[in-house]
């Protein structure tokens, strides 16, 4: 009977907090509406289910040494139900009336609603734990160590049987898959940061800047060098898509190739496979000219590297890996100028938590990685006659958009609601000619004025004062600082998000939408740009509808494979399960995405090319999370 009556309230409570998320979603009171039955009936038979789930848990546990295991379950499955319905709480808010509920009422009622909708959450979160659960009890070989312990019962060495053929297969596979994009976009995608890079190759090295990694800058000088010497800026450009392809490819493959080696299945490769060769996400950006493209497919080696140190290499020697790791560690960090400071942390968490000789080695690998990097960009500085350093204005959008939000709100829409001084401090750190032109889910407009006007006069030259200044003002106006950094990353955390794929307009027509495909070369230095020619308009067209018109709205299910948001809390999940199964090598292998998200959360905007190093790897986490305990976990 108590089951009954808890099972009631908890359903009764999980409609309420649905019922809420579509009033906002419809403008109606739905709680009016019959649909709201149906939804009760489905809330119940999840919750008499896990309930039955948890009430044996209880009776096997009782008087045993796991007694406290069923409780921990429902710790951490409350705790992620939560955390979800908190995301859709506010970010329903955010999208239906542009901020959330102010004042301590108003977070407070964010936090009932947040509760309640996490009360029909939480079946789902609880079976996550519990098929954790049953996972990790299994002990799963892998193909290494299956074809180990075949070769040690021969008197053979233990090598990794058939991986080299599968590797080069997948590499071939995913080519081929993107042969027809190369086609329809060639030579190239040349969108996003094109117009300055191209610019800046244009004119050479010494007029190269560091606001985009020089690396990169080089490179499409390079491309732009052997276009010249065969006649055509577009040959060149082919060949950075042939470039790029190649690298990314062999990254991708390597990764399809771990995940054979993690599970031995056969679906699961194939399945990594057909969205690492098929997905449009990932074949329109393998012919995208974006720093972010290498910087994934290193990135993904990296990582994969750093599993192969933790998962079988233990017993092996290593020199080789060691090299492997450092080169493309170092190189790793000449593409993306914020990936320093994610290395950094990560580096040191991992070391911390590293235990025996092991922690040393790795402190000297990530040392010499960090240090090397920041070496060899100081190399290609010296090399390229370094012209000018970039701003490091992008590296506070967030506190730039949080007084842009309070001047917009207070100080433009509606009359001059501030007083003198704080009128007179966000005037001297955002103008207020740009108040006007506040759009929440980006900060290019502020950002641009700012790093032209303001910023090295008075950001960059007393940075103790502009803190100061933006404590003082943040404690008058908490709710448009909090507002402020929910519109600008929403994003990554809120599924039902639309603004990164809208908020600078899409179509067809502009080429712009889920991913940029227009024609960014025009320049200064080439005034008719560099000529696109589609060899198949059909497939151009059709990949043009879905990354630019923004068709994949329309399909239901698959429509999430689309949104940033999927791929940071598959992220997040997969670091919560491991740290629930008390993984921890698996979850210091997840520090480095999640630092490297935080630096996302810090930017100007939310773009599917900055999460594509996450899109990439989320595949090989969710392979390692429900391949379950293995005798090299340790």
């Amino acid at each position: 009977m108590k089951k009954i009556i808890l099972n009631i309230l908890m359903s009764v409570l999980g409609t309420m907090g649905i019922n809420y998320i579509c009033t906002l979603s419809s403008g109606t009171d739905f709680s009016n509406s019959i649909l709201s039955v149906p939804i009760f009936a489905a809330v119940y038979i999840l919750q008499n289910y896990v309930l039955k789930i948890i009430f044996s848990r209880f009776g096997e546990a009782a008087g045993k040494s796991e007694a406290g295991a069923p409780v921990r379950r429902i710790v951490y499955a409350v705790v992620l139900a939560f955390l979800f319905s908190l995301s859709f709480v506010m970010g329903w808010q955010i999208k239906v009336n542009g901020m959330t509920e102010s004042g301590f009422a108003g977070k407070g009622k964010i936090i009932i609603c947040s509760l309640l909708l996490g009360m029909a959450v939480f079946p789902f979160s609880y079976i996550f734990f519990e098929a954790l659960s049953g996972y990790y009890r299994r002990d799963r070989g892998s193909l290494d160590e299956r074809h180990c312990a075949a070769s040690a019962e021969k008197g053979g060495e233990c090598r990794s049987g058939g991986t080299v053929k599968l590797y080069l297969l997948c590499m071939a596979l995913i080519l081929l898959c993107w042969l027809p994009v190369f086609l329809a976009y060639y030579p190239a995608v040349m969108s996003y940061d094109f117009n300055v890079q191209s610019l800046q190759a244009s004119w050479g090295p010494p007029y190269f800047k560091a606001h985009h990694p020089i690396a990169h800058t080089l490179l499409i000088w390079v491309c732009f060098e052997i276009g010249e010497a065969l006649g055509s800026l577009q040959t060149g450009m082919a060949f950075y898509s042939i470039f790029q392809m190649l690298l990314l490819s062999a990254a991708l493959a390597y990764a399809v190739t771990f995940i054979y080696r993690l599970c031995h299945r056969k679906a699961a490769a194939a399945a990594a496979l057909l969205f690492f060769g098929v997905f449009p996400y990932n074949s329109i950006l393998s012919v995208s000219v974006t720093k972010d493209v290498i910087f994934s497919a290193l990135f993904i080696v990296f990582m994969l590297l750093i599993m192969e140190r933790c998962f079988f290499y233990e017993e092996r020697s290593r020199t080789l890996l060691n090299i492997f790791t450092f080169v493309v560690g170092f190189a790793m960090l000449l593409f993306r100028n914020n990936a320093i400071y994610a290395f950094v942390a990560f580096a040191l968490i991992y070391v911390i938590f590293t235990k025996g000789r092991e922690r040393l080695r790795t402190l000297l690998l990530f040392a010499l990685i960090a240090v090397s990097g920041e070496l060899a960009l100081e190399g290609l500085v010296t090399v390229c006659g370094y012209f000018g350093k970039g701003s490091s204005a992008e590296m506070y959008s967030v506190p730039m958009q949080q007084f842009a939000r309070v001047g917009y709100y207070h100080g433009y829409l509606n009359g001059n609601e501030l007083d003198e001084e704080t009128y007179a401090l966000i005037d001297k750190y955002v103008s207020h000619e740009v108040w006007e032109g506040y759009n929440p889910p980006i900060a290019d407009s502020v950002k641009i004025y700012v790093t032209a006007y303001q910023y090295d006069e008075q950001w960059e030259s007393d940075m103790a004062a502009m803190w100061r200044a933006w404590a003082k003002v943040g404690m008058k106006y908490p709710n448009e600082y909090i507002d402020a950094f929910l519109c600008l990353t929403n994003g990554y955390w809120f599924l039902d998000d639309v603004t990164w794929a809208e908020n600078l307009g899409y179509g067809s027509d502009k080429g712009k939408g889920a991913l940029f495909t227009f024609n960014a070369s025009v320049s200064e230095a080439q005034p008719d740009g560099i000529p696109d020619e589609t060899r198949l308009p059909a497939l151009k067209k059709a990949l043009g509808e879905i990354v630019n018109d923004n068709s994949f709205y329309k399909v239901p299910v698959l429509s999430n494979l689309f949104k940033p948001a999927l791929y940071c809390w598959t992220l997040f999940i997969c670091a919560v399960g491991f740290l629930y199964q008390r993984r921890r090598k698996e979850l210091l292998i997840t520090v480095f995405p999640l630092m490297y998200l935080g630096t996302l959360l810090l930017g100007p905007v939310v773009t599917v090319r900055y999460i594509m190093p996450i899109m990439v790897f989320v595949p090989v986490l969710i392979t390692l999370l429900v391949r379950g305990k293995s005798k090299i976990d340790t």
